[in-house]
């Protein structure tokens, strides 16, 4: 299978900035004090009590719109690396593709905006009152957030089945460095240290909320430098 490997790296590396810009929209939200009442996304301390900074929700809105446009150039690299004959498996990834990119930036600005509103609401109105308003704030519209969630699983597995049924241009040893098996594990370690100590961590926060978004950067990295170590056999 002969691809154009330039256009390929290049739109790996662009997406590796988009999936890192992401990033620094997910630590701009986790990266605060942890306290033993914290619990979910929202209810933190830090936001009732006034220390969380407001210019970080704007940070991670803006990091999110720049972030998905450059991380749409790693969703192409990720369906040219398929085989052109599986048409079908390159479609869904395609379409899986083009809407995740049309709804993650909202749901990753929607999670920013749950911060932003319980540091407003809990100076104004009290902590009670706060979580009461944002409690319904969340139970009203993450039922539309959740729109990204099914084209999200399209791409974890997408990527994951083409490599496993050799329809890349991949070898397996590089499912090692697969979106997938990654973000699992971010997700994994925090949920068993919370199960190992009562107490939820900065660093639990960090590796949870920033899960997807790192686990891309290593799959988009990995894979420019995979490319690169091999870009004779795909000279066209």
């Amino acid at each position: 299978m002969k691809i154009n490997t330039k256009k390929m790296k290049l739109d790996l590396m662009l997406g590796a900035l988009g999936a890192l810009l992401m990033v620094v929209g997910d630590l701009a939200l986790s990266i605060i004090h942890s306290d033993k009442s914290d619990r979910g996304l929202y209810v933190r301390e830090a936001y009732m009590i006034g220390s969380y900074q407001l210019w970080r929700p704007v940070l991670l809105f803006a990091t999110g719109l720049v972030g998905m446009f450059f991380y749409s150039f790693g969703i192409k690299a990720m369906l040219d690396q398929i085989d052109p004959k599986c048409r079908k498996l390159r479609a869904v990834m395609k379409y899986g593709g083009l809407a995740y990119i049309c709804t993650g930036a909202a749901l990753h600005f929607f999670i920013g905006t749950l911060s932003y509103w319980m540091t407003v609401f809990s100076a104004e109105f009290g902590r009670e009152t706060a979580v009461r308003l944002v409690d319904d704030y969340y139970s009203r519209f993450m039922p539309a957030a959740s729109i990204a969630y099914p084209f999200i699983a399209i791409l974890l597995l997408g990527s994951f089945i083409s490599i496993v049924s050799n329809r890349t241009i991949l070898p397996r040893k590089m499912l090692l460095f697969n979106i997938l098996p990654w973000q699992l594990i971010l997700v994994l370690v925090p949920d068993i240290h919370q199960m190992i100590s009562p107490n939820i961590t900065t660093m639990d926060y960090v590796m949870s909320q920033s899960s997807g978004n790192l686990a891309a950067v290593i799959m988009f990295v990995s894979q420019f430098i995979w490319l690169t170590r091999n870009e004779k056999k795909f000279e066209q």
